[in-house]
């Protein structure tokens, strides 16, 4: 009783204290800086997504058609085109279609959301809950990989996330101060507007996402009133004013089968049917955890933490986390296509949950101690195992077959690799010291520091080093000066044109879809070119062995090895 009116009383004097902000507001601005922002141009673009996306951009520009997207001088239907207007608006204020302007967007609204997480984390309890949510945010794995990449799911996680931002804040409005009426307005539109900008940006999903949570979070709460002053029909005609602004003009332009493409064939038939990245309804419980370390080992205790708060009192913001947690993990799980990234809208909530679970734990509780204990020894062991192994593989010279290591480490200088082994080393035997543990703070601060620095290592010195092995830029540079003007590029095999487009500037691409047209593209009299992966050659050569496939060059690009053929 006494912890719980020590915790209440230290977030009403929190909140009370708006000085507090900036010094904090600061360190989460610098982390974002080094961790999403500088040095995000070291390296290229990587297959299969950035270039594609930087291809569609680009196109865009060049044809100066902001409605209708093309990859390949087609139509391009697969997503909205809020993510592209930002790369082509980046590629003006960056000097070009660059790595860094590509990938600028994602940085810039990664940064965003780890501002809007902060806020949230104050409005729900107080602004060291923010500022530890914030860090965590940051640090962890998956989102912070995604702010560093050209990627629409950051994006969509922005707006998702202020679209509950401003709903939250609407409720509490309409519960403690009736009189704010032109300020409910605003924040409760906001909710509609920002969940529009998320609907063009990855389609139905973005309004999915924030209406399940806030509807879903009414529904439990039996709060009648608040779902009848949601302004349903007024707000609703106002996301459809802002949606069909462009899917209008994009259906009058491209016809029925553009808004089967984009609407129907990458929304809800992938969604039901799963024709693409499908996996079993268990797959993020595999993966999740891993996404989202270090922070996960503390997720369990997190969760029942929620769950002990609530069974205390009705704490509304406990519940809120969880449903949005619980209501979007379901979601996309019972989707038969799944990938790491569809999660991200999540992880704001789950780095809040997190965050107050650490925040009441750093006011000196020992209530939870054993759901500290554990995962700190947990990701110790982990620590120092991995540092362990990487420096026994660098050694001994010992190379797993089909690995990782197999992939990428081999091509990389051992120096390289060697601080960011023992640095892991280092931080699992440190976080082993019972006088490191026994100061919460510091063993929060070190966890932080362990993985935002990893990352920062792995993605400035190790990612340009690996970058001539996962580019198509230098295999496009043998392509271009392979063909002379006027020659045809073909591409065999479905694994995309897009890096191709962007780094050859051959538009189009022909595209082969069965060994018939293959062959009859081979058996032309002009000499021509074709990309195909490496088996796909030596089977097809196999079993053609009539016409003539002359192999000019072949590399391995990331986990694939593709081979440039011709005629003649």
């Amino acid at each position: 009783m006494k912890y719980t009116m020590y915790v209440k009383l230290s977030e009403n004097i929190s909140k009370n204290n708006s000085s507090q902000i900036w010094p904090l507001f600061f360190i989460i601005l610098v982390f974002c800086f080094f961790i999403f922002i500088f040095g995000i141009g070291l390296w290229d673009l990587w297959n299969p997504d950035e270039p594609r996306y930087a291809e569609v951009a680009r196109e865009m520009v060049e044809r100066g058609d902001w409605v209708l997207m093309h990859l390949n001088g087609k139509i391009y239907g697969d997503k909205p085109p809020v993510f592209f207007w930002l790369i082509a608006f980046s590629s003006f204020i960056w000097n070009g279609f660059n790595s860094f302007a590509v990938r600028f967007p994602s940085a810039l609204f990664g940064t965003l959301t780890v501002i809007v997480t902060f806020l949230l984390g104050k409005i729900l309890f107080s602004e060291h809950t923010g500022f530890l949510s914030s860090i965590i945010l940051i640090t962890c794995v998956e989102f912070a990989y995604l702010s560093t990449r050209a990627n629409i799911d950051t994006t969509l996680t922005f707006f998702t996330t202020t679209s509950i931002l401003f709903f939250y804040q609407w409720l509490i409005y309409i519960k403690e101060d009736k009189n704010k009426k032109k300020i409910k307005n605003l924040l409760i539109y906001g909710f509609y507007v920002s969940m529009a900008l998320a609907t063009l940006t990855k389609g139905p999903v973005g309004f999915i996402v924030t209406i399940m949570v806030s509807i879903t979070y009414l529904l439990i709460q039996k709060d009648w009133k608040s779902l009848r002053e949601m302004r349903l029909f007024p707000g609703m005609l106002l996301f459809l004013m802002i949606v069909l602004s462009w899917y209008i003009p994009a259906v009058i332009k491209g016809g029925n089968a553009y808004l089967k493409e984009t609407l129907f064939k990458h929304t809800v038939e992938a969604y039901v049917k799963g024709w693409t990245h499908v996996k079993p309804p268990y797959y993020y419980l595999i993966n999740f955890p891993i996404d989202f370390l270090p922070w996960f080992l503390f997720m369990p205790g997190a969760i029942i933490y929620s769950f002990l708060k609530i069974r205390e009192g009705n704490r509304k913001e406990y519940i809120f986390l969880l449903i949005w947690f619980f209501s979007v993990f379901l979601f996309f799980s019972f989707s038969k296509g799944k990938r790491p990234i569809y999660l991200l809208p999540l992880y704001p909530a789950a780095s809040l949950l997190v965050g107050k679970f650490w925040n009441d734990y750093l006011l000196n509780s020992n209530r939870f101690e054993r759901l500290f204990s554990i995962p700190i020894k947990l990701l110790s062991l982990i620590l120092i195992i991995s540092g362990s192994v990487i420096i026994v593989i660098l050694y001994k010279n010992f190379l797993p077959v089909g690995s990782f290591v197999t992939k990428y480490l081999h091509f990389v200088p051992r120096f390289s690799i060697i601080p960011l082994a023992l640095s892991l080393l280092t931080s699992g035997i440190l976080l082993k010291l019972k006088r490191i543990t026994k100061y919460k703070t510091v063993s929060f601060i070190l966890i932080a520091l362990i993985f935002g620095g990893g990352f920062f290592y792995t993605t400035r010195i190790i990612f340009p080093l690996v970058n001539p092995y996962k580019s198509a830029r230098f295999f496009s540079q043998e392509i271009k000066q392979a063909l002379r003007p006027g020659e045809k590029l073909a591409i065999f095999g479905g694994f995309g044109t897009g890096p191709y487009n962007f780094y050859t500037g051959i538009i189009p691409i022909i595209e082969l879809n069965s060994e018939e047209e293959l062959i009859k593209f081979f058996s032309s009299k002009e000499r021509v070119f074709c990309l195909l992966k490496f088996n796909d050659y030596e089977r097809v050569k196999k079993e053609n062995i009539l016409i003539p496939f002359n192999l000019i060059s072949d590399r391995r690009i990331g986990g694939d090895h593709i081979a440039l053929l011709s005629n003649q």
